[in-house]
């Protein structure tokens, strides 16, 4: 009887834990938005904008929902064919709005002190929603390639595209969002947290010094963009043009830090590096009159400038947090090495087929390897002369004076007049004469004179009596000893 008791109790007990591990209803109410708000934003802003495109050109809504699709594969960098077309390279910047949006809801949703169980939910629900979102798209694709010639894409590279972009996203958002407990809790390396300031920095200056690149060409090139703008016709048509070549800006901009760095970049028969350039057919976006005209010139290495000052740059800030010169380096070495990786990706990311023009790329092992090199390089001989510089000469002792040896015997001699001179100095009292006088009565015994012969050695002891009334002063001269 007993032991079906205890069964009872424990089946009870199990329900009661199985029923307590689910999410509160506020835990509920975080991972829904967790699941569907920047799926939901995107899904709002492709629906937007199909309808103002359709309406702008006279056209029928039949092909809303798959043009909604569409978007919402290219916005994950997922390869498209339409028309029998296929449309392989797309635009960054869409992409990295979503996984900063991603990144900042996962972030908000846990702190430093939230539980295991939470954050896994949390990332599980991150990629839960934007997954169930592909997997409708994907279905309406299908349903629409009879009616807009928009092909479904192969279901496991959208799946493999959409949950890479969102892992990192919500990745990224969790390590910041628990960086305090990584550290502090999970006793996070010393030389991993010195790295992350200089990490983030050098691919700071590389981003910055991209976008100047890029700048300065559309600059020099201002002619023909405002050509290829006008080349739209209508206020509609440059408008689109415009906005694209917005969306494809990072695009252009990885290519261009590709080409800063030594590499090649390429747009089917067209390609452009800092020692040669070879010419080919180009789409009509304004964003590509970036690239030269013309042959190869010799300023143009002057773009090495920008990996080079962001490995100087690197270097400097692991030689201040490390004042051994192998940590130093080391450190160099492992961020060169972690930002050679990002930009591999990141050039294969901007890259892609582009229909009849060809494919849109950057060589992807020479980018990766070209930034590790330059980043390594020129990080290391910063390293190395900030550590000498600092490393301060121990400072030599002052010459003083050469200590003279003196022999025991005369410091003997020396010491006994000293001595017998600073005795004479105490002793040396001619008269001492005390009266002290009663409060009432006349003095009963005349005050005592003592005469210190300055010649005798011998001391005299004197005794001072005080009158009955004054006791204190009778102790107080007590304590005092006898005088000398």
């Amino acid at each position: 009887m007993s032991d079906l008791l205890n069964r009872d109790t424990r089946r009870a007990a199990a329900r009661t834990a199985r029923v307590g591990t689910g999410p509160t209803p506020d835990q509920s109410r975080t991972l829904a938005a967790v699941a569907f708000k920047t799926s939901g934003l995107v899904v709002v802003i492709a629906t937007t904008l199909a309808l103002v495109t359709l309406v702008s050109v006279n056209s029928d809504l039949t092909g809303t929902l798959g043009a909604i699709a569409g978007m919402w594969f290219a916005a994950h960098l997922v390869p498209l064919t339409i028309g029998g077309t296929s449309l392989g390279v797309a635009p960054l910047l869409p992409t990295l709005i979503i996984g900063w949006s991603v990144a900042r809801t996962v972030h908000r949703a846990v702190d430093p002190d939230t539980d295991r169980r939470m954050v896994r939910w949390v990332f599980a629900a991150s990629m839960a929603g934007p997954l169930a979102v592909t997997a409708i798209a994907l279905a309406v694709a299908g349903d629409a390639s009879t009616v807009i010639g928009l092909s479904s894409p192969h279901a496991l590279a959208a799946f493999s595209w959409i949950a890479g972009v969102h892992a990192a996203a919500s990745g990224t958002g969790l390590i910041l969002a628990r960086w305090d407990s990584l550290v502090l809790r999970r006793g996070l390396p010393d030389w991993v947290r010195a790295l992350v300031a200089p990490f983030v920095r050098a691919l700071s200056i590389l981003v910055a010094g991209g976008a100047a690149v890029v700048l300065l060409a559309l600059l020099a090139s201002w002619e023909t963009v405002g050509a290829l703008v006008e080349g739209g016709r209508d206020v509609v048509g440059m408008l689109g043009l415009t906005v694209l070549s917005v969306l494809y800006l990072p695009n252009v901009l990885v290519g261009a830090l590709a080409v800063a760095t030594g590499s090649t970049a390429g747009l089917g028969d067209a390609s452009v590096s800092l020692f040669a350039t070879t010419g080919g057919p180009l789409p009509p976006l304004p964003i590509l009159a970036v690239l030269p005209e013309g042959p190869a010139q010799t300023m143009w290495v002057v773009m090495l400038a920008v990996p080079v000052a962001a490995g100087l740059l690197l270097g400097r800030d692991c030689a201040i947090r490390s004042a051994d010169i192998q940590v130093a380096v080391s450190s160099v070495w492992v961020v060169a090495a972690a930002a050679g990786v990002l930009a591999a990706l990141f050039g294969y990311a901007a890259g892609g087929n582009l229909g009849t023009f060809g494919t849109v790329e950057v060589t992807v092992w020479s980018f990766g390897l070209l930034t590790f090199a330059w980043l390594a390089v020129a990080g290391t001989i910063s390293a190395a002369i900030v550590v000498w510089r600092r490393a301060d000469p121990e400072p030599e002792p002052e010459p003083g004076p050469t200590p003279v040896v003196v022999p025991a015997a005369e410091v003997a001699i020396e010491a006994a007049p000293a001595e017998e001179e600073e005795d004479e100095h105490v002793e040396e009292v001619v008269e001492a004469e005390v009266v002290d006088e009663p409060a009432v009565e006349p003095a009963q015994e005349p005050a005592v004179e003592t005469t210190v012969d300055a010649d005798t050695d011998e001391p005299l002891d004197a005794e001072i009596v005080a009158p009955p009334g004054d006791k204190d002063d009778a102790s107080s001269s007590t304590e005092d000893g006898p005088a000398r």
